[in-house]
């Protein structure tokens, strides 16, 4: 860990914030997280950087960070292809003794996946949702004890909910290059190496704090496409740890945005050596900032600067239909042109 700078020394990434995949369908993506795998919709909005697509954002009970996994819903993109540079496997986390209920609970809806196998992460058990998705289950004994807010109208009993992620995964061409991105600029700690993989970590380590690097032979380059991760987005406490790290990227001569307000949170971006795309993001001010906790994800929520594209924004987007049978957006309300 390395503290060469007056910002440093408390400025660190405490593990993962987000994980932002793309889709092809709103629909089937809101009734898969929700009415399958029990996720909260904590916001609807649009993708602020082409406002005519949805972004969803599926969480915990409250929205917390480490939670949540968010959606641009493109209806027909083509599908994205995994190899170097893509994001491979999202991995939530669940509590050990619910893994016999997950089962079932796939099972039930045919949902195919591998047999369980033991890790050094626990008993994991891979599956695809809408899209060719790649995601995984961890049972593992750390679940229970992460800071997690099961959602109390989840179809999932709460003793079984979702505990958040686990870890994030990414193939690229040389896991030396991206390795040392996460070491010596982003302040990860290599936990092993061997092999065509290595691991990291952020913070204290634990679970939600980890990511995979593997640089696997004779991979073509990926693409970002239905199905496939967009980007994966670290937590810090606030500005201040935003400023540091988006200082020390510009001045080791890293590509990084400003820092843009999204409304629940404050983002950086940039590409590591693999070329895969990261953010860092505040962990504040959250989901309520603009509805109540109680109705977090019953509306269609546009930031202050899209509010004048309302009209035209409702009207081109593809009619949803939420779990308690409301539709959005109200279609129709506003007839003049843009």
């Amino acid at each position: 860990m390395w503290c060469d700078d007056s910002l440093w020394c408390g400025c660190v990434i405490r593990g993962l914030h987000h994980i932002t995949a793309l889709a092809s369908d709103p629909q089937v993506n809101l009734d898969f997280y929700v009415g399958v795998l029990g996720l909260r919709l904590v916001k609807i909005s649009v993708n602020q950087d082409d406002p005519g697509v949805y972004h969803f954002f599926y969480a915990d009970e409250r929205g917390s960070p480490g939670t949540d996994l968010t959606f641009f819903p493109y209806v027909g993109i083509d599908r994205g292809v995994l190899g170097y540079g893509v994001s491979t496997r999202v991995y939530f986390s669940i509590p050990l003794d619910s893994l016999d209920y997950w089962l079932e609970r796939l099972r039930s809806f045919g949902i195919h996946y591998s047999e369980p196998r033991r890790t050094e992460d626990g008993v994991v058990v891979e599956f695809s949702g809408p899209d060719d998705f790649p995601l995984a289950l961890i049972a593992h004994k750390e679940a229970d004890d992460k800071e997690v807010y099961p959602w109390r109208d989840s179809p999932v009993p709460s003793e079984h909910f979702l505990r958040g992620f686990h870890k994030a995964e990414i193939t690229v061409i040389s896991c030396k290059h991206s390795g040392w991105f996460l070491e010596e600029v982003l302040g990860f700690r290599k936990i092993r190496e061997g092999g065509d993989s290595a691991r990291y970590a952020a913070g204290d380590g634990g679970s939600g704090s980890i990511i995979d690097v593997l640089c696997p032979p004779g991979l073509s380059t990926g693409y970002v496409g239905a199905g496939t991760v967009h980007h994966i987005a670290w937590s810090v406490d606030g500005d201040r740890e935003q400023v540091f790290y988006r200082e020390r990227l510009s001045r080791l001569g890293f590509g990084v945005t400003p820092v843009i307000d999204r409304k629940w949170f404050r983002s950086i971006y940039f590409r590591e050596p693999g070329h895969v795309l990261y953010e860092i993001a505040t962990k504040g001010p959250g989901f309520d900032v603009d509805e109540p906790p109680e109705r977090l994800g019953s509306d269609l929520v546009l930031p202050e600067w899209l509010e004048p594209q309302r009209g035209w924004i409702e009207r081109i987007l593809p009619q949803i239909r939420l779990p308690n049978g409301k539709k959005i957006p109200s279609r129709y309300a506003d007839r003049n042109p843009r």
